[in-house]
């Protein structure tokens, strides 16, 4: 539920180029990459009640190291505002780094989020 409701709130960003998981290569410059690196789904005396709690991994792209900081800050302004069905406990920034194979500036955000069920699971 994590993964398809971030997918859902960046889809504006980089041109639509929004990837859970791998981005496929060869891919337009810039591109944001997510991935799903733990959390616990939620459980009711019935069983599971569609609840999702974990964090995030989220990477930006880009040629420069500007633009895969503006492309980050992006993220963040689209990931803060929290609704019924989505809310980040925390967004915290990982180290940056330059990747001299690809040439590519990655920025990153660890996000800490809980959704809620659209419906009955």
């Amino acid at each position: 539920m994590i993964e398809t409701i971030i997918q859902q709130r960046l889809a504006g960003l980089a041109g639509g180029r929004v990837y859970g998981g791998v981005a496929p290569d060869p891919v337009q410059r810039p591109y944001i990459t997510h991935f799903h690196v733990g959390g616990e789904l939620g459980m009711a005396f019935c069983g599971p009640d569609g609840s999702d709690a974990g964090s995030v991994q989220i990477d930006c792209w880009a040629g420069s190291r500007g633009e895969a900081t503006e492309l980050a800050w992006q993220v963040y302004r689209r990931l803060v505002p929290q609704d019924s069905t989505f809310a980040a406990e925390s967004i915290r920034r990982l180290p940056s780094a330059y990747e001299a194979d690809t040439k590519l500036h990655r920025c990153s955000w660890e996000v800490a989020a809980t959704t809620e069920a659209l419906g009955p699971p």
